[in-house]
């Protein structure tokens, strides 16, 4: 996954969505996004993460689904374990 930063239209293609809706879900919390100035960007492993974790609202969506993001990503470097990675995300 990329830390890939995404525009409401690139978001709106990639999720198949419209792009009012995007900005009326990230507006409301519902869709992992940042506010910079009157733009709206969003990261492509944010919502990969929230993708993964059945699309449900932000805040809970992006802990789980970054928590697995994280394991797998460990997992693949084989520089920590598994319970480390739980550990440190407190799962």
């Amino acid at each position: 996954m990329t830390n890939e930063t995404m525009t409401p239209a690139e978001a709106a293609a990639y999720l198949r969505l419209g792009v009012e809706t995007v900005k009326r879900k990230a507006r409301a919390g519902q869709l992992p996004a940042c506010k910079t100035g009157r733009k709206w960007l969003f990261l492509r492993s944010e919502l990969d993460a929230w993708l993964k974790a059945g699309g449900t609202r932000y805040e809970a969506a992006v802990d789980r689904g970054l928590a697995t993001v994280a394991q797998e990503r460990a997992k693949d470097a084989q520089w920590v374990s598994e319970d480390d990675v739980a550990k440190r995300l407190a799962l």
